[in-house]
Protein backbone atom coordinates (compact mmCIF):
# COMPACT_ATOMS: atom_id res chain seq x y z
CA UNK A 1 0.00 0.00 0.00
CA UNK A 2 1.36 3.38 -0.71
CA UNK A 3 1.25 6.46 1.00
CA UNK A 4 1.10 10.05 -0.27
CA UNK A 5 0.73 13.32 1.86
CA UNK A 6 -2.24 15.44 0.72
CA UNK A 7 -0.29 17.39 -1.55
CA UNK A 8 1.11 14.70 -3.19
CA UNK A 9 -2.35 13.13 -4.01
CA UNK A 10 -3.48 16.72 -5.03
CA UNK A 11 -0.60 17.03 -7.46
CA UNK A 12 -0.99 13.89 -8.83
CA UNK A 13 -4.53 14.48 -9.11
CA UNK A 14 -4.34 17.18 -10.85
CA UNK A 15 -7.52 19.04 -7.98
CA UNK A 16 -6.65 21.16 -5.02
CA UNK A 17 -5.50 20.34 -1.48
CA UNK A 18 -8.60 22.11 -0.48
CA UNK A 19 -10.27 19.36 -2.65
CA UNK A 20 -9.15 15.90 -1.13
CA UNK A 21 -9.69 17.83 2.67
CA UNK A 22 -13.03 17.80 1.93
CA UNK A 23 -12.79 14.40 0.86
CA UNK A 24 -11.67 13.18 3.49
CA UNK A 25 -13.35 15.06 5.84
CA UNK A 26 -16.86 14.02 4.29
CA UNK A 27 -15.15 10.11 4.66
CA UNK A 28 -14.80 9.20 1.10
CA UNK A 29 -10.95 9.38 1.59
CA UNK A 30 -9.62 7.61 4.01
CA UNK A 31 -5.92 8.31 5.57
CA UNK A 32 -3.60 6.39 7.56
CA UNK A 33 -0.84 8.33 9.66
CA UNK A 34 -2.09 11.98 8.04
CA UNK A 35 -1.18 9.85 5.00
CA UNK A 36 -3.29 9.10 1.88
CA UNK A 37 -3.68 5.46 0.60
CA UNK A 38 -3.45 5.33 -3.37
CA UNK A 39 -6.43 2.38 -2.92
CA UNK A 40 -9.01 5.01 -1.32
CA UNK A 41 -7.51 7.98 -3.88
CA UNK A 42 -8.92 5.15 -6.32
CA UNK A 43 -12.00 4.85 -4.95
CA UNK A 44 -13.07 8.77 -4.23
CA UNK A 45 -11.34 9.42 -7.39
CA UNK A 46 -11.80 6.21 -10.01
CA UNK A 47 -11.67 8.61 -13.26
CA UNK A 48 -8.57 10.07 -12.55
CA UNK A 49 -5.42 8.89 -12.50
CA UNK A 50 -2.49 8.61 -10.26
CA UNK A 51 0.52 8.52 -12.08
CA UNK A 52 3.00 10.92 -11.65
CA UNK A 53 4.62 13.33 -14.10
CA UNK A 54 7.66 11.22 -13.30
CA UNK A 55 5.97 7.70 -14.10
CA UNK A 56 4.29 9.72 -17.06
CA UNK A 57 7.76 10.04 -18.51
CA UNK A 58 8.83 6.77 -17.77
CA UNK A 59 6.21 5.21 -20.22
CA UNK A 60 6.79 7.70 -22.52
CA UNK A 61 10.51 6.69 -22.58
CA UNK A 62 9.42 2.83 -22.66
CA UNK A 63 7.94 3.33 -25.16
CA UNK A 64 10.24 5.40 -27.09
CA UNK A 65 12.67 2.44 -26.18
CA UNK A 66 10.39 -0.35 -27.42
CA UNK A 67 9.79 2.12 -30.66
CA UNK A 68 13.62 1.89 -30.98
CA UNK A 69 14.36 -1.55 -30.62
CA UNK A 70 11.52 -2.47 -33.09
CA UNK A 71 12.94 -0.58 -35.50
CA UNK A 72 16.64 -1.74 -35.24
CA UNK A 73 15.10 -5.67 -35.22
CA UNK A 74 13.59 -4.95 -38.99
CA UNK A 75 16.74 -2.73 -39.97
CA UNK A 76 18.31 -5.67 -39.20
CA UNK A 77 16.13 -7.44 -41.34
CA UNK A 78 16.12 -5.14 -43.98
CA UNK A 79 19.68 -5.34 -43.75
CA UNK A 80 20.05 -8.90 -43.86
CA UNK A 81 17.76 -9.34 -47.05
CA UNK A 82 19.37 -6.84 -48.59
CA UNK A 83 22.62 -8.46 -48.41
CA UNK A 84 21.29 -11.69 -49.23
CA UNK A 85 20.12 -10.01 -52.64
CA UNK A 86 23.48 -8.51 -52.79
CA UNK A 87 24.96 -11.71 -52.83
CA UNK A 88 22.87 -13.05 -54.85
CA UNK A 89 23.90 -10.43 -57.77
CA UNK A 90 27.26 -10.47 -56.89
CA UNK A 91 27.44 -14.42 -57.97
CA UNK A 92 25.03 -14.13 -61.04
CA UNK A 93 28.00 -11.53 -61.80
CA UNK A 94 30.74 -13.81 -61.34
CA UNK A 95 28.98 -16.43 -63.28
CA UNK A 96 28.10 -13.82 -66.22
CA UNK A 97 32.22 -12.91 -65.69
CA UNK A 98 32.84 -16.17 -66.02
CA UNK A 99 31.44 -17.05 -69.60
CA UNK A 100 32.38 -14.12 -70.87
CA UNK A 101 36.20 -14.76 -70.08
CA UNK A 102 35.80 -18.24 -71.98
CA UNK A 103 34.29 -16.62 -74.83
CA UNK A 104 37.13 -13.63 -74.69
CA UNK A 105 39.74 -16.97 -74.54
CA UNK A 106 37.66 -18.99 -77.23
CA UNK A 107 37.61 -15.58 -79.32
CA UNK A 108 41.85 -15.03 -79.09
CA UNK A 109 42.28 -18.57 -79.81
CA UNK A 110 40.33 -18.14 -83.15
CA UNK A 111 42.25 -14.72 -83.87
CA UNK A 112 45.50 -16.87 -83.12
CA UNK A 113 44.93 -19.53 -85.52
CA UNK A 114 42.93 -17.47 -88.23
CA UNK A 115 46.72 -15.50 -88.12
CA UNK A 116 48.55 -18.66 -88.33
CA UNK A 117 46.09 -19.85 -91.72
CA UNK A 118 46.28 -16.68 -93.12
CA UNK A 119 50.24 -17.11 -92.69
CA UNK A 120 50.08 -20.58 -94.39
CA UNK A 121 47.83 -18.87 -97.13
CA UNK A 122 50.36 -16.15 -97.55
CA UNK A 123 52.52 -18.82 -98.81
CA UNK A 124 50.93 -20.77 -101.31
CA UNK A 125 48.72 -17.93 -103.04
CA UNK A 126 49.74 -15.72 -106.16
CA UNK A 127 51.34 -12.65 -105.77
CA UNK A 128 48.41 -10.42 -106.79
CA UNK A 129 46.59 -11.64 -103.59
CA UNK A 130 49.47 -11.05 -101.35
CA UNK A 131 48.96 -7.33 -100.74
CA UNK A 132 44.79 -8.12 -100.17
CA UNK A 133 45.99 -11.37 -97.54
CA UNK A 134 48.99 -8.80 -96.02
CA UNK A 135 45.96 -6.39 -95.02
CA UNK A 136 43.66 -8.98 -93.67
CA UNK A 137 46.66 -10.02 -91.45
CA UNK A 138 47.08 -6.46 -90.05
CA UNK A 139 43.70 -6.44 -89.32
CA UNK A 140 43.57 -9.91 -87.75
CA UNK A 141 46.52 -9.01 -85.32
CA UNK A 142 45.16 -5.21 -85.01
CA UNK A 143 41.95 -6.97 -83.76
CA UNK A 144 42.91 -9.67 -81.60
CA UNK A 145 44.75 -6.74 -79.03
Amino acid sequence: MIKLSVSQAARRLGVSRANIQDQINSGKLQTHEGYVTTDSIRLAYPSKSLQSEQDTHLQKLQKIKADAIYKAGAADTIKQENEQMLMTVVASLKSKLYKEKLKNEHFQLTFSELGVRLEALEQCCHEQDKRLLIELQDWVKRSSH
